[in-house]
């Protein structure tokens, strides 16, 4: 159960970098991330209510910390992107997985065989398929250091969201939503950048924010009934999701490391969810 809210987690979040993607192509990015989180905000308040069984202010705040340390990921990994994407999406990819992933087996997570040869596979995989190929542009550290920064941040959000109560869910994603998102909406008003002002690019930044808030909830649920490790790792192929929208709904051509990245994915998933 526990993989399969890693995976659709990972399918959601492909979507919402698929759509989120498109709607920083029409407008300026402080709009654009003020639109979606404060659709995930007001997603994840009627579900909280709905399928929580308890509020612990403790908790809220927790996901207010796990949602800035995701802000930051987010800032940092956009930022790489000015430079080459090759030097920046795989580093990203590696360590959002890498670094949970090394916190939860050296607390005390225990993964067969099958499991870790599956994880290694997935971590190779989400590599291949974040890279968009060879480069023309020489990669220098900054677009590296930009990709360190956003894979950890991620890494670290997952971390502490793990140590929320499971009884509290989702209320923890109504604080990663809430307070990054009034910062967000506060810092776009300051640099008049309303998030009314982004134009044709509402439709994608809405449902980039609708299946980011859906695929954060999945997220924690998946860590609640499952190991850190392994979810951590599942839920980082989303990038598989995004390549194949661009492939199927624009034409984009995906490099060959992309489609071995595809097929070793399989494969991963695969060893990890039958070990």
């Amino acid at each position: 159960m526990a993989a399969m809210l890693a995976l659709l987690a990972a399918g959601l979040w492909g979507c919402a970098a698929f759509l989120g993607g498109q709607s920083s192509r029409r407008a300026a990015l402080l709009p654009v991330l003020s639109v979606d989180l404060l659709v995930g905000t007001l997603v994840a308040f009627p579900l909280a209510f709905l399928i929580a069984d308890r509020f612990e202010f403790r908790d809220l705040l927790v996901g207010a910390a796990s949602g800035f340390f995701g802000l930051l990921g987010v800032t940092f990994f956009y930022r790489g992107l000015r430079g080459p994407m090759a030097a920046v999406a795989p580093v990203t990819g590696v360590l959002m997985a890498t670094v949970p992933f090394l916190w939860g087996v050296g607390f005390g997570e225990h993964l067969s065989l099958w499991q870790t040869v599956g994880v290694v596979l997935g971590l190779i995989s989400i590599a291949l398929i974040s890279s968009p190929g060879r480069t023309v542009h020489p990669i220098t550290l900054a677009p590296l250091m930009h990709g360190l920064i956003s894979g950890v941040g991620f890494g670290i959000a997952a971390i502490i969201l793990n140590t929320t109560n499971p009884s509290t869910a989702p209320w923890p994603i109504f604080g990663a939503r809430l307070f990054p998102a009034i910062a967000v909406f506060a810092m776009a008003v300051k640099r008049h950048q309303p998030p009314t002002g982004i134009g044709n690019a509402r439709r994608f930044a809405v449902g980039a924010g609708l299946a980011n808030a859906l695929a954060a909830i999945a997220y924690l649920a998946a860590l609640n009934r499952g190991l850190l490790s392994i979810s951590s790792v599942l839920g980082s192929l989303h990038p598989a999701v995004t390549v194949v929208l661009a492939r199927s709904v624009l034409g984009e051509r995906m490099s060959n490391s992309q489609v071995v990245g595809l097929m070793v994915g399989l494969t991963a998933i695969s060893l990890i969810t039958i070990g």
